[in-house]
């Protein structure tokens, strides 16, 4: 287990250099000045040049990039362009809350909906369960998420007038207890909105898998022991199925990505996602760079988690 995750580790660090001479090579891409976007068009010349020099954005781009990529490892992620020299660190994290709980929420949502439609699907072959669960998880499927997003504000927070369209929760409170649970309503119709797809796409794995492990000799034999039914599904079936639904379910990592971005725009969320697209707008580099990074750490951990979470689910499988 040691050598694996040191093993994983090692690509990870690969992975994160990969990522950031990408991403600082499409930065300095980008059509636009990042000093007149943020002064103005009619700037005053020497103002830019002592700006562009105040940024470090008149140095050769080999010393940038070792220069940003040395302070990103010792903890200082530069300073933002765009909020007022604000430290770049300082802006993430204060907007991270958000985006983490909306995320973690619409994962949840997910999966305790998914899991037990795929089961009884699965269990309920051809039959109206069946085809209720595949008609749920064709339509989420099919919804764009900032289409859903708009719909539902427009009946439930317009029309129906039953919450607000636009959470207005301190993010102090997201995390506490029982903010964590008491905020669910404000962030209710976001969470609808990020898990749907998220939703119908586990649905669907989850009835391929299940229906493949209960076809087995296996489970056959189970049942001619007599060994109740709801045994058979939930502990010999449902166990085996669930490595290629944890799969997708770490997966769903990157659709938050982009979800995100969609879904806090919709709901005028002040979050990563959000913040994402202010900064591409701004040509904010720091920002860009540094939440790209971080996303891509998220990724590279979910990975990990789901790596290891094989062989709990399944101890014949071995890691290597």
């Amino acid at each position: 287990m040691r050598s694996y995750i040191l093993k994983k580790l090692a690509i990870a660090v690969l992975v994160f250099l990969g990522v950031y001479t990408i991403v600082f090579l499409l930065c300095f891409m980008m059509p636009g000045d990042p000093v007149r976007v943020s002064m103005g068009l009619h700037s005053d010349p020497q103002a830019v040049e002592l700006l562009t020099h105040a940024w470090g954005l008149d140095e050769p781009r080999y010393v940038q990039y070792f220069s940003y990529l040395k302070c990103f490892v010792m903890g200082d992620w530069g300073i933002s362009f765009r909020y007022e020299d604000k430290a770049v660190l300082g802006i993430i994290l204060d907007r991270l809350p958000r985006t983490a709980y909306l995320g973690l929420w619409g994962i949840i949502f997910s999966v305790i909906l998914s899991i037990p439609l795929g089961v009884i699907a699965a269990y309920k072959q051809n039959k109206p369960p069946d085809n209720a669960a595949v008609l749920i998880s064709q339509i989420g499927v099919s919804l764009p998420n900032f289409w859903l997003g708009l719909m539902l504000i427009a009946i439930v927070a317009v029309g129906l007038r039953w919450i607000s369209p636009i959470p207005q929760v301190p993010h102090s409170e997201l995390w506490s207890f029982p903010g964590f649970f008491t905020s669910l309503k404000p962030y209710s119709l976001a969470i609808i909105t990020l898990g749907t797809g998220m939703m119908a796409t586990t649905t669907r794995l989850t009835r391929s898998s299940m229906l493949e492990i209960i076809r087995q000799d296996y489970i056959t034999m189970l049942r001619a022991k007599g060994m109740p039914e709801h045994v058979v599904i939930l502990k010999h079936a449902l166990r085996n199925a669930l490595i290629p639904v944890v799969t997708i379910v770490g997966m769903q990592v990157l659709i938050l990505i982009g979800g995100v971005v969609l879904t806090e725009t919709v709901f005028a969320i002040n979050g990563l996602g959000r913040l994402y697209v202010d900064a591409i707008t701004a040509r904010d580099y720091p920002i860009i760079t540094a939440l790209t990074l971080v996303y891509a750490a998220a990724v590279v951990i979910m990975n990990l988690i789901v790596d290891l979470s094989y062989s709990l689910i399944d101890p014949r499988v071995k890691l290597g």
